[in-house]
């Protein structure tokens, strides 16, 4: 049965069914003013004193003379019912719904609909310090699980009525909740009802984590980088909606995504705004130089001390010889074995419980560091290579993941055909960041196409006195004529 009916006995006996065997499902059955009526909730989901003080209280101890059911109910809804989030039910999908996510249930013999009232008191992490995103100047609180209290947080940084925070749930076995951020003066309108019908469509069982729904909001085109962001930080996204970009907050995650995202978003941070220009285009720089380090670093030397010798100066080409003649391996599979042992460790030190993790960190270094050098099957001027290789990944984290694939992959490339192999993979990795698109922004703006009013805050940060007159919006980098709604 799907609709909820006037038979108390039927509602009430579907609903124990639905729950059979679950034993923090609560049903209470009392009688008001003559009539039938029933409280249940789910132990742990609802505050207990709410529940009592706010709803059941104030029921059981009304006297209303009402002629028919239904105008029983009203009078309770509108005159004795003490909760501020009340939600009228009419069917037992939407009953199971608000139940599992911290509401009781209010039903009364003869009507045809229930009420879900608001009184959730579930355990749940505060605001603390962001992990992933640490910031030196910027503030220190980040998004948590509960989905109420990420939309306070938004809600908190932009203090507009131009603010919108659509809820949609999604799941066909599981519902999960899932909010729309965006600023209805700012976005584009066409693009916010793209995103949410490609929600709407995902056709999942159930969101269980934010990663789930990125391949269906991203563009079509296969690759490395995501045209889908993601953050931790309340100011991040509040700033990324003043641009006119849409948010998508999932229940049960402390991480939100935002698209359109582009390439250059990688190498920003909040602190570049509150340090002085100068120093903010200064660590940039450091960034892009990072990221061409971290991918291309191994395969150039691969490809330079296989192929290419002559490029070497000789006096380091006597140090790269004397320490590679010892070595039972060629250059290109020293390097992925290395890389892989790497991965291998960053991975264990992050699964590993913490109290031990950091034995992950002295293993390797001796492993790595002293056994395999000393053994003479890695050279030393390889080790060295990986180590700033290392270093210079961590510098660009969002793009860690696509970096760690990549890396290794050009090194095969430069292992078979030294710098025309590199220099080939490097031209279609450019020709496919370049195709990325989402929602009509291109994934390389505003540097491809060239959009000159906009690049001054991509590589470079304008001063604010600057970055104020500019008032930049996302779609104006889309090269067309789409009118905001």
């Amino acid at each position: 049965m799907k609709y909820l009916t006037d038979n108390y006995e039927i509602n009430r006996d579907i609903l124990k069914s639905d729950f059979k065997d679950c034993s923090d499902f609560l049903l209470r059955e009392v009688i008001i003013s003559g009539r039938r009526a029933f409280f249940c909730s789910f132990d742990g989901l609802a505050d207990s004193l709410i529940l009592s003080q706010m709803i059941t209280n104030p029921v059981l101890s009304s006297e209303i003379n009402a002629e028919t059911p239904q105008e029983h109910f009203e009078i309770i809804k509108r005159s004795v019912l003490a909760s501020m989030e009340m939600n009228d039910v009419e069917t037992f999908e939407d009953c199971r719904f608000f139940l599992m996510s911290g509401f009781a249930l209010f039903y009364i013999d003869g009507c045809r609909g229930a009420l879900a009232l608001g009184c959730q008191g579930w355990n749940k992490r505060s605001s603390e310090e962001p992990t992933n995103e640490a910031m030196v100047k910027g503030a220190k609180e980040c998004f948590v699980e509960a989905l109420n209290d990420n939309k306070a947080l938004l809600r908190k940084r932009l203090k507009t009525s131009h603010l919108k925070l659509k809820q949609l749930r999604l799941g066909a076995c599981a519902s999960t909740c899932i909010v729309l951020a965006y600023i209805d003066n700012r976005v584009n309108i066409d693009s916010l009802k793209e995103v949410e019908d490609k929600l709407k469509n995902t056709n999942l069982d159930t969101v269980s984590d934010y990663g789930s729904l990125e391949p269906f909001i991203s563009g079509n085109v296969k690759s490395f980088f995501s045209t889908v962001g993601n953050t931790e930080r309340p100011d991040v996204l509040a700033s990324k909606l003043l641009e006119g970009r849409i948010g998508i907050i999932v229940d049960g995650t402390p991480f939100v995504m935002f698209t359109p995202y582009l390439f250059s978003d990688n190498f920003s941070s909040l602190d570049d705004y509150d340090n002085p220009p100068f120093y903010a285009s200064f660590t940039r720089l450091l960034k892009y130089l990072a990221f061409f380090v971290s991918v291309f670093l191994p395969a150039t030397y691969v490809a330079i001390g296989s192929f290419h010798q002559e490029m070497i100066p000789t006096t380091l080409l006597y140090v790269i010889a004397s320490s590679e003649a010892t070595t039972p391996f060629p250059l290109v599979l020293e390097a992925v074995i290395i890389h892989i042992l790497y991965e291998i460790m960053r991975e264990a030190g992050l699964r590993l419980p913490q109290q031990i993790g950091h034995a992950v960190s002295i293993i390797g270094a001796i492993v790595i560091g002293e056994a395999m050098v000393s053994a003479g099957i890695i050279g030393e001027p390889m080790l060295v290579v990986v180590a700033l290789t290392a270093i210079a990944s961590y510098v660009v984290y969002p793009l860690y993941e696509s970096v760690a694939v990549l890396r290794i992959l050009f090194i095969l490339l430069a292992g078979v055909s030294g710098m025309y192999g590199l220099i080939i993979g490097t031209g279609a990795l450019a020709v496919n960041i370049c195709a990325l698109n989402n929602l009509s922004v291109p994934y390389t703006a505003p540097v491809s196409p060239l959009t000159p009013s906009s690049i001054g805050d991509t590589v470079f940060r304008q001063s604010w006195k600057k970055l104020a007159k500019r008032k930049f919006r996302i779609y104006d980098l889309e090269g067309s004529s789409n009118d905001r709604k």
